[in-house]
């Protein structure tokens, strides 16, 4: 079985990892995936050891809630009130009176109590866990700092207390924090969209009235009501009124389209205007959002390479951390006999070192770029294809380069009256040259001269009494009346549109283009000079196609291959890196990494966001660690002869803001 939570409570990725390794120590667990990012925790196990009830309980053992929202009013009262205090203790401190330490005292442990109950869930979950995080450190900091004052007010060690230290040291994480959210909220919103979905309630009409229903209780063949405002939430087909709906979630088409009578509906489609009363074609499991969110979910619970290094280091680097904090502690002392100037140093060191820029700057890029991608009509069905450099591109020709079906493009008539006795053969046939020949008689709005019945015979062509519409030898279509030619009417595969121009752009950027086709020479060379393409190969078979993807990639080449139908599924298999036109089989959208919904001009959507999405992620690693190099030896003392050192409280503001920065740097446009 397989259940997908929703958890609040995570501060940073060490937090998803404590609940991984916990989750894993359960009898019949077969995998976890944790998303820190969308706060989501996936369970795959085996019902006859393991319940959903126990896999809730360990979540919550370790401090975290199950299925509840946060970032709620409480959250922002608790914030508000770590401002008010943290102020006035710093007020306190200039008004000489009696009772101004027992103030400040109050204040501080009050502030500690409620602003750092959350740190202190987090710190004692990464504990049990064995794994360190940024809740480990806030609350070693801001603890150690109410501790050394509170002995130092009682007198019990020498020196003067500095509660403001505390206060506002986590005053500004919390902080921190909450504009961190504020601002992932706002990237991930169309995400959150997506997943909020499950917990519509649905209109059903019902002997004319309309019932509030849950999205499990809506069926096939049940009528609902839609109105301005409402989200789509099944697959359906309108059965009366029209709308105009946002497909963009889905689709990633940015203009509103009208719907109406006999029109279906995209489940996760929004409604800009109108009212209608729609029928449910597929129920949500079934619908096209569920698959998108399942798609998106299996997506985000994949890591790439660097996300995984990062990880590892994230998680060594607390335990690094509080060592050092130690042993800083120990060496101020040593030198200066001042317990206050140690205490002082070590927290300094300890709040600034937090991991959660380094641990953020990762996995918030790659959700960034996943959800810009969907958002162009990009399903990426692997975060690690951001990683993949790609040195030549191989296309499939009919379907991905081209339409895949034939327009008509010429014809000669030998007799008058040919085409208007085509126009009423080819009615009866559904092959592509007659579909292609009644799309031209539609637009010329040629009606046809009514003969005898007319049917089509397999392996012949369109017989009608002594009239034939049959395949000519060079592959054009030929009208035949008793043996003698009538018409001649030559087809020709349409290139798709955009797709010289994706083929410029991948030059542009180094990556040479290289078309396969099982179609025949001349019309493979005419594609490829339209296309600009140097190298191509003609009348290659499906096996030959996988042949040629093995031969690159033995030259040293990382191989990319575009690709539409079954044929092209073995050679897409093989390719470090392969893209299914969104209109091929499903086959080809199964094998590929990154399904193109859009057609091919997605491809340039796709090395764009992926460029754009690796520059980012090099952008955040590198500033957590200038961050944590420059920071580190600064809080230590290192130019304090100087006058240059940071207070615990100004350090834990530094924190909070450097894993700001790095959200606000990969939401950025």
């Amino acid at each position: 079985m397989r259940v997908s939570l929703k958890v609040s409570g995570m501060s940073c990725v060490n937090c998803a990892k404590a609940i991984e390794i916990s989750l894993k120590k359960l009898k019949g667990v077969e995998e976890v995936h944790v998303s820190f990012e969308l706060g989501r925790v996936v369970v795959s196990f085996n019902e006859d050891l393991l319940d959903v009830e126990r896999i809730k309980g360990v979540i919550e053992s370790l401090g975290y809630k199950v299925e509840r929202v946060e970032g709620g009013p409480k959250d922002m009262q608790i914030l508000i009130f770590c401002w008010l205090s943290s102020i006035a203790i710093m007020a306190l401190m200039f008004w000489h009176s009696p009772y101004s330490p027992y103030f400040q005292l109050a204040l501080a442990f009050l502030v500690q109590a409620l602003g750092g109950y959350g740190f202190y869930k987090g710190a004692w979950s990464s504990i049990k866990a064995r794994v360190g995080n940024m809740d480990l450190l806030v609350a070693l900091g801001s603890t150690s700092a109410l501790l050394y004052s509170l002995l130092a007010f009682l007198g019990i060690i020498p020196g003067e207390p500095f509660f403001e230290t505390s206060a506002f040291l986590i005053t500004f994480v919390k902080t921190g924090k909450f504009l961190e959210e504020l601002a992932k909220d706002r990237a991930l919103k169309s995400l959150r969209d997506l997943f909020g979905l499950q917990t519509v309630r649905v209109r059903v009409l019902k002997d004319g009235k309309e019932e509030l229903k849950s999205l499990q209780e809506v069926f096939v063949g049940d009528v609902i009501v839609l109105r301005t405002g409402d989200m789509v939430p099944v697959d359906c087909k309108v059965l009366e009124g029209s709308l105009e709906v946002d497909e963009s979630l889905i689709t990633g088409e940015s203009m509103p389209v009208k719907r109406s009578q006999g029109d279906r509906l995209i489940s996760g489609s929004l409604v800009i205007s109108g009212f209608a009363k729609a029928k449910v074609e597929k129920t949500f499991s079934g619908s096209y959002v569920n698959l998108l969110v399942k798609l998106v979910e299996e997506t985000l619970s994949k890591r790439p390479k660097i996300q995984r290094l990062a990880d590892k280091v994230s998680h060594y680097f607390v335990q690094f951390v509080v060592a050092l904090s130690l042993i800083i502690f120990a060496l101020w002392y040593i030198k200066t006999g001042s317990l206050s100037m140690a205490v002082n140093f070590s927290l300094a060191v300890l709040v600034v070192s937090c991991p959660c820029a380094f641990g953020i700057a990762v996995p918030l890029a790659i959700v960034v770029g996943v959800l810009r991608s969907q958002k162009k009509g990009l399903l990426i069905k692997d975060p690690s294809v951001f990683e993949k450099d790609v040195h030549v591109l191989v296309m499939d020709k009919t379907g991905t380069l081209t339409e895949g079906k034939p327009k008509l493009v010429n014809y000669v008539l030998y007799r008058e009256d040919a085409l208007a006795l085509t126009c009423n053969m080819v009615k009866v046939s559904n092959h592509p040259y007659s579909l292609a020949l009644r799309e031209f008689c539609g637009d010329k709005r040629l009606e046809g001269i009514d003969i005898n019945t007319c049917k089509e015979e397999v392996g012949v062509g369109v017989v009608c009494g002594e009239y034939v519409l049959r395949r000519g030898e060079e592959g054009q279509v030929a009208l035949y009346e008793n043996g003698s030619k009538l018409a001649e009417f030559f087809f020709e595969d349409v290139i798709r549109k955009g797709a010289k121009e994706v083929v410029e752009f991948l030059r542009s950027k180094g990556i040479e283009v290289i078309m396969l086709t099982g179609d025949r020479q001349d019309k493979a060379r005419r594609i490829a000079k339209e296309l600009g393409i140097r190298e191509f190969f003609a009348e290659v078979k499906p096996e030959e196609k996988l042949s040629k993807i093995r031969e690159l990639k033995e030259r040293g080449l990382k191989v990319g291959m575009v690709g539409d139908g079954i044929n092209d599924a073995p050679a897409m298999a093989e390719a470090d890196l392969s893209f299914a036109v969104g209109s091929g089989t499903d086959v080809a959208k199964r094998v590929g990494h990154v399904i193109l919904l859009r057609g091919i001009e997605g491809i340039r959507d796709f090395f764009e966001i992926k460029e754009r999405t690796m520059r980012r992620i090099w952008q955040n690693l590198f500033w957590a660690f200038f961050y944590n190099a420059v920071g580190i030896p600064i809080a230590g003392g290192l130019l304090y002869n100087k006058g240059i050192y940071l207070r615990p409280e100004i350090a834990g503001l530094m924190m909070a803001f450097s894993s700001l920065s790095v959200v606000l740097n990969s939401i950025r446009k």
